[in-house]
């Protein structure tokens, strides 16, 4: 269940929807729609822009292979969907 409103990915402006695209290349995905967390950081830049950049940060090149990527993406969701 969302607890931010999540507006399509259509109402988003320009800016915006390039960096779904990368944000797809990035994190290698193809959901159809970009990812929920994508849509709340890129409505609020002054929120999206600082945590991209930290996540950008963590996520750096060899500092973790796509796979282990996913594992922390997934047990990061697991812990997130018991705390509802």
């Amino acid at each position: 269940m969302a607890t931010v409103r999540l507006r399509d990915a259509s109402q988003y402006p320009a800016a915006a929807q390039k960096l779904f695209e990368l944000s797809k290349a990035w994190f290698e995905h193809d959901f159809g729609r970009p990812p929920a967390m994508s849509r709340v950081m890129a409505w609020d830049p002054e929120f999206g822009g600082p945590h991209g950049r930290a996540m950008k940060r963590a996520m750096a090149p060899g500092e973790f292979t796509a796979r282990r990527e996913r594992d922390v993406a997934a047990a990061v969701s697991g812990v997130n969907a018991c705390a509802y």
